[in-house]
């Protein structure tokens, strides 16, 4: 008996920030459909097969000691969870990461944006990306330059703020700034964050709410 199966993609679609999207799979718009034709017993013995060595190439994929050049290779898997772990390998060749910065999938530019090995050029470029859970990873990394945080500090969506906030790479005249923000959550970051001046901390240890005070007091 021979059946047919159909599976739904599931696309991030365009747009800004997007909280609470766990969608898996990155590709634009909406979701398409593929059709898989075979015998059960087939399809079991192909899936168990392909399941097993997709394993093993994530396994290599997040290994910090798999070799550049299998990474490279990896990098341009069929598969977006082994892309996705490539992306977050600190030891990925830089090369190879920007070029991943123009995956389909979300979540491989979201590996890209948090990797610390990411070229500073690449994080600028992924600052403006039209999914906002990218750009907020930007705004969280180290190895963001700073002219790209001060931006980033000053985006509508105060969730960019409350990232760059608590970057440490965060100029010190930006957390100065961001410490007035109308977002407690964002002036609560600028208190935790190691690289805020005393006199900054001192402000904010009157700062209307409890919270932010407390976190400035510390």
């Amino acid at each position: 008996m021979r059946v047919t199966i159909t599976l739904k993609d599931c696309g991030t679609g365009a747009g800004g920030f997007q909280p609470g999207n766990t969608c898996a799979g990155g590709g634009g718009g909406g979701g398409g459909e593929r059709s898989s034709t075979g015998s059960g017993s087939e399809r079991g013995g192909r899936s168990s097969a392909g399941s097993a060595d997709r394993q093993s190439r994530i396994s290599a994929a997040s290994n910090p000691h798999t070799s550049p050049d299998t990474l490279v290779k990896l990098s341009k898997d069929e598969s977006e969870f082994v892309r996705i772990d490539v992306a977050k390998n600190p030891k990925t060749p830089s090369g190879t990461l920007a070029a991943m910065s123009k995956d389909v999938d979300v979540s491989v530019r979201r590996g890209v944006a948090d990797n610390p090995n990411t070229p500073q050029a690449t994080l600028a470029a992924l600052s403006k990306d039209g999914v906002g859970w990218v750009r907020a990873d930007v705004a969280s990394n180290p190895s963001t330059p700073q002219h790209t945080l001060v931006e980033l500090s000053k985006d509508k969506d105060w969730y960019m703020r409350y990232s760059a906030a608590l970057n440490p790479s965060t100029p010190v005249a930006t957390l100065a700034a961001l410490s007035k923000d109308e977002n407690w959550q964002v002036r609560s970051n600028v208190s935790r964050n190691p690289k805020t001046p005393s006199a900054t901390l001192a402000e904010l240890a009157n700062d209307e709410n409890g919270d932010v005070r407390e976190a400035a007091q510390r």
